[in-house]
């Protein structure tokens, strides 16, 4: 009887703190991609593509302390492939980013959110 109990102590606990460390954004569980790398448009149009919506750019570091906004090279086997990446420190800056993202035009180009 003793040991049902401790079990059911110690699976409970589990539960709770698994909860604790997906709700504060420790483990992340998004599904953030990019297209295929062959897909992605050069550095020099992502680049130009940041650069006529900085205002887009300024709206998104601003939702938070440390929200970084820049051109990003994901393909290490073609470094001339880009896209805007967007990188955040918690779910809750990630979420009002998307939120944003979805309420705008965007850059015309991929954007990639990266958690830091």
């Amino acid at each position: 009887m003793k040991s049902k109990i401790i079990i059911g102590v110690v699976v409970g606990l589990l539960l709770v703190v698994g909860a604790f460390v997906l709700l504060n954004g420790w483990i992340s569980v998004s599904s953030d991609t990019h297209p295929p790398c062959d897909q992605l448009p050069s550095v020099a149009e992502a680049t130009a593509a940041l650069a006529s919506n900085q205002s887009l750019a300024e709206e998104i570091k601003a939702l938070g302390d440390g929200i970084a906004v820049k051109v990003g090279k994901p393909c290490p086997e073609d470094q001339d492939r880009g896209l805007v990446m967007v990188s955040y420190g918690s779910r809750s800056e990630r979420d009002a980013i998307a939120d944003l993202l979805s309420r705008r035009d965007g850059f015309g180009v991929p954007v990639h959110l990266v958690k830091r």
